[in-house]
């Protein structure tokens, strides 16, 4: 195995979380749709999500979540340079959830920008950061989902998938900090595939009408799930070799493989055609279910609570999306960075 290199570009330099406290399990969704525990878990893996409370909306979750990791890193609100949201959900069509959180936390002298790039979202945007990052600017990057409201909760085949939460990571040139070193990046979108996984109603194509709402179609979420499944676990299996060979590593020299938590049967697959050891693919989609563009920093954050990531390892973390969006990228932990949450 190859030793890691010394933190240089940009690095993840803390990391924060925000769940809501409400758990719905399996068999919570019985009064809204024909199903049952077993038919979801055996499906998905699936036992429990997270949802947001009436008075939570995208704004706040993604704020927690930036709160808590600034906090973390103690890093000061007026230095971030940088506010980057990516979400599917946002808090409204116009400003940017962004927006919202910069004024909310204090980051008076960044600029505010969502980034919409499905559940690919966090990792692609990840690549916006390091570059704004290598040219020494602070990065406050936060993926953020409140997919509870915005789904049909009388479709059982999306509606049991998903649920709420929010990633923040604290982005910074390698020169001021050490954490998860970024040590190689790829994103990309086969667009003829947009149809396949999306929200279809309520742009300039589809504009709602009093007809559309009546029929539900302004919650309805369009996903042909054999199709889904199969282009996601080949471009989340291309992508991971892609950002390994851009490394110049080999899966034998990554400690975890941190996906987007889809469903474990994605997870399983794409471990599999890896040949990767399922017990070094991290997943907690069992308590958290989809939560999109959120479930990777998510996941960082739990992994180092429990102490599994260690300084010198190096992390492999891979996402699909709609789009159709894929993205992938190697992280050298030069040292393990703060986190704050309570993902309990």
């Amino acid at each position: 195995m190859t030793q890691p290199a010394a933190a240089d570009g940009a690095v993840i330099a803390a990391l924060g979380a925000y769940v809501p406290s409400r758990r719905m399990t399996n068999a919570d969704w019985g009064q809204y749709v024909d199903t049952s525990d077993e038919w979801i878990r055996s499906r998905t893996g699936i036992e429990e999500r997270r949802m947001a409370a009436d008075d939570e909306s995208t704004a706040t979750l993604a704020t927690r979540a930036a709160e808590r990791c600034l906090a973390a890193g103690k890093f000061p609100a007026d230095r971030i340079r940088w506010v980057l949201v990516s979400t599917d959900t946002p808090e409204m069509w116009n400003p940017a959830t962004a927006c919202f959180v910069q004024a909310a936390i204090g980051a008076v002298n960044a600029v505010a920008l969502d980034v919409t790039g499905g559940c690919a979202g966090f990792v692609a945007a990840l690549g916006l950061a390091e570059a704004r990052a290598r040219l020494g600017d602070p990065v406050l990057l936060i993926g953020c989902e409140l997919l509870s409201k915005a789904m049909d909760w009388s479709d059982r085949s999306t509606a049991v998938l998903f649920g709420d939460g929010a990633g923040a990571a604290l982005v910074l040139p390698g020169s001021e900090a050490e954490g998860l070193a970024v040590t190689s990046l790829i994103a990309g979108t086969d667009g003829r595939d947009a149809d396949i996984l999306g929200k279809p109603y309520g742009g300039t194509k589809n504009p709602l009408t009093a007809e559309l709402v009546a029929a539900g179609h302004h919650h309805k979420i369009v996903m042909h799930g054999q199709y889904v499944f199969r282009n996601a676990v080949v471009h989340m299996t291309d992508a991971a070799h892609e950002a390994l060979g851009r490394a110049g590593l080999t899966l034998a020299d990554i400690a975890w493989v941190v996906p987007h938590q889809a469903n474990q049967r994605i997870l399983d697959a794409v471990a599999e055609r890896l040949k990767v050891e399922a017990v070094k693919v991290y997943s907690n989609v069992a308590r958290f279910a989809n939560t999109g563009s959120a479930s990777i920093g998510i996941a960082l954050v739990e992994a180092i609570q429990r102490g599994l990531i260690e300084q010198g390892q190096r992390l492999l973390t891979v996402a699909f999306g709609s789009g159709f969006s894929w993205a992938a990228g190697v992280l050298t932990c030069t040292a393990v960075p703060p986190v704050e949450a309570d993902l309990g």
